[in-house]
């Protein structure tokens, strides 16, 4: 079972006010002729929007209930017809038509921890580009070293009433690694009812920390020239401190 099949009960409750990034892809797609890609597209937090503007999408994730969660939206939105979601891994993925723009968003992309996982990725998605079209993609950067550095502890992520009057709580506890460049994230999901008894759900995901260069190298190894690498998502500077490293790259 992939990790996001049990995360995806929690998912959207926890993402669903997130739009920050929309704006960036927006302006980005408004540039790009021809269908959109989104790798790791969960349950559909942006492809679900571009969509509704006009563009034709195509939605890639590993986990079929994040697919399923998409699909469901997709329906109410009545997209069928411009959407089209795909199970498969990124870093083997085959489809059947090239894109002039596609994304992977909020660090997905840190989710493949092994340098062939992840050079793989890039040289498939790559063949799935026109030559010259944009590839974005967004890593988490402070947010991932300050969990790096409360390691053993237990950080509040965030507690939610549902429309069934359920709260849940998520808490991780994260743990970096001595010789590679990775954080594994125990993550906690509590459910319960006022005065009622605590459900909990237990998941590991791991996260790989990338430094610029190294992310610049994979991509210029696997066919993309650097355009610009930004430190959030509104294009500013990047800094060591900025809070994302978003990385846009040209397919060659």
């Amino acid at each position: 079972m992939h990790e996001y099949d049990l995360i995806a009960p929690f998912y959207d409750i926890e993402h669903q006010q997130f739009n920050e990034d929309l704006d960036m892809y927006r302006d980005f797609a408004a540039l790009s002729t021809g269908p959109l890609l989104e790798l790791a597209c969960g349950s559909g937090r942006l492809l679900i929007p571009l969509a509704l503007d006009g563009y034709t999408m195509t939605g890639v994730d590993a986990s079929e209930k994040m697919l399923s969660l998409a699909r469901e939206r997709v329906q109410q939105a009545n997209l069928t017809s411009r959407v089209t979601l795909v199970q498969q891994d990124m870093s083997a993925l085959q489809l059947s038509q090239k894109f002039s723009f596609a994304f992977v968003a909020l660090g997905s992309f840190a989710h493949l921890t092994s340098r062939k996982t992840q050079q793989q990725a890039l040289v498939a998605i790559r063949k799935h580009l026109t030559t010259g079209g944009t590839f974005i993609v967004d890593i988490s950067n402070a947010d991932a070293r300050y969990m790096e550095n409360l390691s053993g502890q237990l950080l509040h992520q965030g507690t939610w009433r549902r429309d069934d009057g359920t709260i849940l709580t998520h808490l991780v506890s994260p743990a970096s690694s001595q010789t590679s460049h990775l954080l594994e994230l125990t993550h906690f999901y509590d459910q319960h009812q006022q005065h009622g008894p605590v459900n909990r759900t237990v998941i590991t995901t791991h996260l790989y920390l990338f430094e610029r260069t190294e992310m610049e190298l994979l991509l210029e190894q696997a066919g993309f020239v650097i355009k610009d690498v930004y430190g959030d998502h509104n294009l500013g500077p990047f800094t060591l401190e900025s809070q994302r490293m978003i990385v846009i790259a040209e397919a060659r």
